[in-house]
């Protein structure tokens, strides 16, 4: 059975938010995507996984269990997994690439927003790299998608 590859997003908290910030970023770039900040979604979803797929791994803490659970499976399932999160934590080596969010905010603080922008910076570059690397065939179908948009609006 052929099926579409698809990048898949996946964390909790705040870390879930940043999750669906790539999503959104990457879907306009064409890409078969989705975020999941549920435990329960991201371990079904990575256990349907394969060869081909990715999954981005967002979390402050590098330490949620959730998290380190849909990795492991997803990286066992043939997936590759990027992670981005804190050097020196578990979830830090459960990836096959670590894309390593280090910053000075505690991680029990109530609002963490300097992790937060950090997280979507990392995901920012992400997506400008693919978007570069997809080239000017992407932008026919931006611009469609623009005028498409355009409609939505009151004059």
């Amino acid at each position: 059975m052929h099926r579409l590859l698809r990048i898949e997003f996946y964390g909790v908290g705040n870390s879930g938010i940043v999750a669906q910030d790539a999503q959104h970023k990457f879907f306009r770039l064409g890409m078969n995507t989705i975020a999941y900040s549920d435990g329960h979604m991201q371990v079904m979803s990575a256990s349907m996984l394969g060869k081909g797929d990715c999954v981005v791994v967002i979390s402050n803490s590098g330490r949620t269990r959730d998290l380190m659970d849909a990795c492991d499976i997803a990286r066992k399932r043939g997936a590759t997994t990027i992670v981005i999160t804190a050097s020196g934590s578990p979830l830090a080596t459960a990836g096959h690439i670590h894309l390593t969010a280090d910053h000075p905010e505690s991680y029990d603080r109530y609002s963490p927003m300097v992790s937060r922008l950090l997280h979507l910076l990392i995901i920012d570059i992400l997506a400008t790299t693919v978007a570069l690397r997809i080239g000017e065939s992407l932008q026919p179908a931006l611009r469609e998608m623009k005028h498409n948009l355009r409609n939505k609006r009151y004059t």
